[in-house]
């Protein structure tokens, strides 16, 4: 493989600060990191570190040191799978637990992942690279958990490798131990054994020694036909502690001397608090301690809960309004339309010539509008900080502890080690606990300025209403497509227009046999801040691209599947699935569905494919989805049934922004606050699901956590043009 310019910028730029180093100080800054050694320096006395990640004590008891975070998607069980089966361990005596928030364990695995990809560069460019993503992870704090890569990157390419070279390790010193030759040894349930004599020595007499050793460059992974643990059902190591009500959240913090900030945001959008009129007045409350006034919310410090809450809301804020704010949500989208009738694009993906094509005859066009969405996770944002010893420490669930603890410092202005990070169970995230950026990390550095003003133990936690008006949002998007069919009615030009703000080239290319692709973006303001969510630019462009794709089925007056089918290789991936989903549905004898219609869509996102098939039908003029196949292709699922629950969830969540999400401005202010005008498909409402998983075994393994929400609007979208009217703006069913 070719180094490319984004794997030099990434390995060289970011690490320990580039080229002011200069090269042979860069290379030498480079090439002397040990993950391993780093990572055994801020363990001691807590086992014998092997290789990075894992440790065996003297009593065979291995821990897996996870640099990811739980917040439901099950994560760490697919990586203890992983380790249990690399390792040979003994699942009685393995356990994974968080790792800690420090430098040490910062995850260059996920730049390695999502800069290298598909890549299998070897060698001493490869190793360099890997060292320089070692101290770029380091020097951003990057510890996080999203992108779908916790199994996909981090434990298929990080945590496997490290425990196939404990294993060989260990395997080493076990035949010196009992006096045979490597070849004649075989590991098995964290023992070593002779194969011939059946003598063994476990994994705990041995790790002393093996933690002595040279890494192995390249330690052979496991035949797959014997695995024990990949592939099979394994129950969720996080669960049992949720069931009997054990795990504990932010908001379940507590500790002594606690007191209880609440906030509010100025009634305008992006607005700047002044201050507050009635600040004498909301002091004389009970129970109230302190009003602080931060730049974009003001909140009220109490000795409970509930009179911080009720205090903050009679606050009578004074602020002044951002000019930036459009007016409304008419005004914020027709400056993308006209962003986009402008013609001022950046061409992300080019195949022959769209513009010439698109000249030789019917243009079909159609254009589509993705609202903004709050991520509106279960558990309420919350964090807690408090002095101890003479360091702060600070609770809270992030998706990256380490650059959440660097966020904290840098308010309070203090250094690293003086802060102290309790990272916590959390009740969903889809991007939105992301602390890699302070937009993203608002509500951390606002319990840290509270924190600062008033002193002592602090537990800010967001109302719903709170969450929904200082959230950081999906970016609001419109689209503009355009295709010629040719003589068969297939695509022969497609060309595609959308103003958005991330513009990922792999998610806005239709991923069929199309001669002529041109897609372009224009990046503007986005009006509101926006973070990740769930699956990030597929939900938007699986729309754009799975409805115009039906559209264009209809157009040619083809069976929408078979349509599909013969825009792609028969044998690939896509084809599969699409078969499978097509048989699961029955989508043959769809035409005798009474009052109902199905609706297909397909998309690859994070390594993924899915292919899902939506029976609609309407209640009250609304739409109701009545049922959904899902089909995915994630290479090798780890654990099927994680997969089938990731999927399960993904299609509740997109469900909910295809058929009620937004978030919309009038008269320059949020409408939206709480889940009467927010809401969310509840189970009684929802679709059954049936899910189906094929394995691809040659193929990288990809994520689950994101891939199972991209098809889910169009494959509505598509069933209720069938069924009545096709909508090209989301949502579908809006409740105000």
């Amino acid at each position: 493989m070719k180094i490319t310019r984004r794997a030099l910028l990434i390995s060289g730029g970011i690490a320990g600060g580039g080229l002011l180093l200069g090269m042979v100080g860069l290379g030498g800054y480079v090439s002397t990191y040990d993950r391993r050694e780093q990572q055994r320096s801020a363990l001691p006395g807590k086992g014998k570190l092997l290789s990075h990640w894992i440790t065996i004590d003297n009593d065979g008891n291995v821990t897996i040191l996870s640099p990811h975070t739980e917040m439901g998607q099950g994560a760490n069980t697919g990586l203890l799978q992983i380790v249990l089966d690399e390792l040979d361990a003994d699942p009685a005596k393995t356990t994974i637990q968080q790792a800690p928030a420090a430098p040490e364990f910062a995850n260059s695995v996920v730049l390695d992942g999502f800069v290298l990809g598909e890549s299998e560069m070897e060698g001493w460019t490869r190793e360099f690279i890997g060292k320089a993503f070692g101290r770029g992870a380091q020097f951003g704090n990057l510890q996080i958990t999203g992108g779908s890569a916790s199994v996909r990157f981090t434990g298929w390419i990080g945590m496997r490798k490290a425990a196939a070279t404990a294993r060989q390790m260990l395997a080493q010193v076990g035949a010196v131990k009992l006096g045979v030759p490597f070849d004649a040894v075989h590991t098995q349930d964290g023992k070593v054994i002779a194969t011939k004599t059946g003598k063994s020595v476990g994994y705990g007499e041995l790790a002393e020694v093996a933690a002595g050793l040279e890494l192995p460059e390249n330690p052979p992974f496991k035949d797959p036909a014997k695995w024990k643990y990949i592939g099979k059902p394994f129950a969720r190591v996080d669960l049992p502690d949720k069931i009997f009500a054990k795990a504990v959240y932010a908001i379940d913090v507590d500790v002594p001397n606690m007191r209880y900030a609440a906030v509010a945001p100025p009634p305008m959008a992006l607005a700047r608090v002044t201050g507050v009129e009635n600040e004498a007045e909301l002091k004389k409350r009970r129970g109230v301690e302190a009003v602080v006034v931060l730049d974009d919310v003001v909140a009220v410090v109490a000795d409970n809960p509930w009179r911080a809450e009720q205090a903050v809301r009679e606050a009578k804020v004074t602020y002044e309004a951002n000019p930036d704010v459009p007016a409304d949500s008419e005004t914020a989208f027709k400056a993308k339309r006209d962003a986009i009738a402008a013609g001022s694009f950046k061409t992300i993906h080019e195949t022959g010539d769209a513009a010439s094509a698109l000249s030789s005859g019917e243009v079909i066009e159609a254009e589509y509008v993705a609202p903004y969405l709050s991520h509106s996770t279960m558990e309420p944002l919350s964090a807690t900080l408090w002095v101890e010893d003479g360091k702060t420490h600070v609770a809270t669930g992030s998706q990256d502890p380490l650059s959440a603890r660097a966020k904290v410092a840098d308010v309070l202005g203090k250094d690293l080690e003086e802060v102290i990070m309790h990272a916590k169970t959390m009740g969903g995230g889809f991007g939105r606990r992301n602390t890699l950026s302070d937009d993203y990390a608002n509500w951390l550095t606002h319990a840290a300025k509270i924190h600062q003003k008033v002193g002592g133990a602090v537990k800010m936690t967001w109302s719903r209403e709170a969450d929904t008006r200082l959230s950081t949002y999906r970016p609001g998007d419109v689209a503009r497509m355009r295709a010629v069919l040719d003589d068969k009615g297939r695509p022969l030009a497609w060309h595609s227009q959308s103003y958005a703000n991330i513009g990922a080239a792999p998610e806005a290319t239709p991923h069929y046999k199309i001669p002529n692709i041109t897609v372009e973006t224009v990046a503007g303001d986005p009006t509101l801040p926006y973070a990740y969510w769930r699956s990030v630019d597929a939900s938007t462009h699986g729309f754009f691209i799975e409805s115009f794709i039906d559209e264009l089925a209809r157009k040619a007056k083809a069976d929408p599947i078979e349509y599909r089918l013969s825009l792609m290789d028969d044998g690939s991936r896509h084809a599969r699935l699409l078969k499978h989903v097509a048989k699961m549905s029955g989508w043959k004898e769809r035409d005798k569905l009474k009052g109902s219609a199905q609706g297909v869509a397909i998309f690859k996102s994070f390594g993924s494919i899915v292919a899902q098939v939506a029976q609609v039908t309407r209640r009250d003029g609304k739409p109701h989805v009545e049922k959904v196949w899902c089909a995915v292709d994630c290479g090798v699922a780890i654990n099927p049934n994680s997969v089938e629950a990731q999927m399960q969830g993904g299609i509740f969540y997109g469900l909910s922004a295809a058929l009620y999400g937004q978030v919309t401005l009038k008269e320059g202010a949020l409408v939206q606050s709480n889940f009467h005008n927010y809401p969310i498909v509840r189970f009684g409402d929802g679709p059954r699901i049936e899910v189906a998983i094929l394995n691809s075994p040659e193929a990288k393994v990809g994520g689950a956590g994101e891939p199972g929400t991209p098809p889910i609007a169009p494959a509505v979208a598509n069933a209720l043009a069938a069924l009545d009217e096709r909508p090209r703006q989301m949502p579908f069913a809006p409740m105000v």
